[in-house]
């Protein structure tokens, strides 16, 4: 899981402190602790906030905010992945569904499912 503190967070999503500031003040954007070091913020729920916001904002057609904002969420899916697959500890299908999220591919799980007999004879393949 990656953590952010406060200035990461505003350095990652391009707002001030004081935005990421007020949005954990107003319960907007929780947080994972917070200690004498100051805010942990989960990669995930910054983003989930952020992304979401700059979406709303972006309707006149200037995506490269969101554009941005995929593309780190991408990177942040394939070190999830990575980290999972150097563990061990998850099972193929967990493998499977990340993987599946990260190319965008929601029915991949299907593709892994046996094809009956009946199916093949009357329509021949998958």
């Amino acid at each position: 899981m990656t953590v952010f503190n406060l200035n990461q967070a505003a350095i990652e999503t391009g707002k001030a402190k004081s935005t990421i500031f007020n949005a954990l003040k107003s319960g907007k954007l929780s947080y994972i602790e917070k200690n004498k070091d100051g805010y942990k913020i989960d990669a995930s729920e910054l983003f989930r906030v952020f992304q979401k916001q700059q979406i709303e904002q972006s309707g006149t057609g200037e995506n490269n905010n969101e554009i941005l904002f995929l593309r780190r969420e991408n990177e942040l899916l394939r070190e999830q992945l990575k980290r999972e697959m150097e563990r061990g500890d998850a099972s193929d299908q967990e493998r499977r569904q990340l993987l599946a999220m990260l190319t965008h591919q929601p029915d991949q799980h299907k593709a892994d499912q046996p094809v009956s007999r009946l199916w093949l004879k009357l329509f021949g393949r998958k």
